[in-house]
Parts: C-alpha cells; structure tokens; sequence
C-alpha cells in the first residue's frame, strides 16, 4: 500500500485545481474492491485520512488473507508467479477552466 500511495502523490502533485473530495474519490477508485467499500463507509474527509485508512484496512484484510494463503488482489490462491487475471487501468480527463472561459466568451463573441 505504501507504494501505491506514493505512486498516487507523486500523479497528485502534478494535478491542480481538483477538489479534494475528487482526488479523494479518484485515489479510492484504484483500491481493491474490498478496501474501497471499507474505506467509503467511513466517509474520509481528508487524504491524508484515506492513506491512513487504507494501510489500516490492508493490515486487517492481510491478516485474514495470509493464513489462508489468498492473494491480496483477486482472491484467488497465491502462488510463485501468480499473476492476477484481471487488470485495471484507470484514466482521469481534466479540462482547466480558463479553456472553458475562453470557449464560452468564443461563442458569444459569433452569437453577436
């Protein structure tokens, strides 16, 4: 988890201008399925909050999972090797607003 919070700050530095509710929600969407679902019922209001909870949600769930010799991602068996069957690639399209200022006053400017 730690790597891919670090991947996660190192996209966010570059991005500007997004709430962070959204950057908030964009970060849980990249979670695995159990941990999203753990992490949505408490209803972070912070970040920094969503990091803590998803190391905190992973530790657990890694707990159970261990012992039973299931992988993290999938849970399927783990194995050397192992490869997760499905893989996800997320995408986020970001329009900065000074283009739409610019877009609009475009328009007006041939409606007169």
């Amino acid at each position: 988890m730690a790597k891919h919070i670090e991947k996660f700050q190192k996209l966010n530095i570059r991005v500007k201008d997004i709430p962070e509710k959204q950057r908030i929600d964009f970060f849980i969407g990249t979670l695995n399925g159990n941990i999203q679902h753990e992490i949505r019922l408490w209803e972070p209001d912070s970040l920094e909050k969503t990091f803590m909870l998803a190391r905190k949600i992973e530790s657990e769930i890694m707990e159970t999972r261990n012992p039973k010799g299931l992988c993290y991602s999938c849970d399927r068996k783990y194995t050397k090797g192992h490869k997760c069957a499905e893989k996800k690639l997320f995408y986020i399209d970001y329009e900065e607003e000074e283009e739409k200022d610019q877009e609009t006053s475009k328009e007006e400017d041939i409606h007169q």
